[in-house]
């Protein structure tokens, strides 16, 4: 059962000082479809790269202080990221964590997923990294993998290895209902995922992957997913 949590957001439009990138498409969807996919092109030349992810501004709209659980914690640490390479060594990365979800001045947790995966130079564009990401999450409706998913996510964050008789990690690793998006480079060796609203990818210690995904099309500049995602196969 989700948990629910209140903030007080400051009723914000993304102002000029937030220059997080836009996706050049989007769907109206929380997961990504095909139609919020970058589409690469191959006679325009890369741009510079997207900027980072606005995290102050971000803290200062969720009211952030120093010890602020859910959404706040996910941004205390966005700003370390390490050098993280999308492209999955072995072809096909997936990943699952706590996610909360930021609405209107509230927020509630789930079970964020994701899945990189590695694909040729020929299919990407200038300034676009050889993979594909996909963000999602697991459905409420599938009871036995959301029990099992909490213990998996401990387990994970402790750094054990994930067991095959978890429920969630048989669920991630069988699941085939993806929707890719194109992946750059951002700046401060973070990764821009090109979905509706943008999303940022921060990896840091201890195989930790933090993020944001904004909402597109709020009139609450906070609005959006905010996660940390640990590897069950990579």
């Amino acid at each position: 059962m989700r948990r629910l949590s209140v903030l007080v957001i400051l009723p914000l439009l993304v102002s000029a000082c937030d220059q997080t990138p836009k996706p050049t498409a989007g769907a109206s969807s929380a997961t990504a479809t095909a139609a919020g996919k970058a589409k690469p092109t191959t006679t325009a030349s890369a741009g510079p790269p997207p900027k980072a992810l606005a995290i102050k501004s971000l803290k200062k709209a969720l009211k952030c202080g120093p010890t602020s659980p859910g959404p706040c914690a996910v941004l205390a640490d966005f700003d370390k990221c390490n050098a993280w390479n999308p492209v999955a060594r072995s072809g096909d990365g997936r990943w699952i964590g706590t996610g909360y979800v930021v609405k209107q001045g509230k927020f509630v947790d789930e079970i964020t997923v994701l899945r990189t995966k590695r694909v040729p130079l020929t299919e990407v564009g200038p300034g676009q990294l050889p993979a594909m990401i996909a963000i999602g999450h697991i459905p409420e409706d599938r009871t036995a993998v959301m029990r099992h998913a909490p213990k998996i996510i401990r387990a994970l964050a402790r750094g054990d290895v994930a067991k095959h008789t978890n429920a969630a990690v048989g669920y991630l690793k069988k699941r085939t209902d993806w929707s890719d998006n194109y992946v750059m480079q951002a700046e401060d060796e973070q990764i821009y995922v090109a979905v509706d609203g943008g999303a940022h990818l921060c990896g840091i210690n201890n195989q930790r992957l933090l993020m944001v995904r904004r909402t597109g099309a709020s009139e609450n500049a906070a609005d959006g997913v905010y996660a940390t995602l640990y590897p069950v196969s990579w």
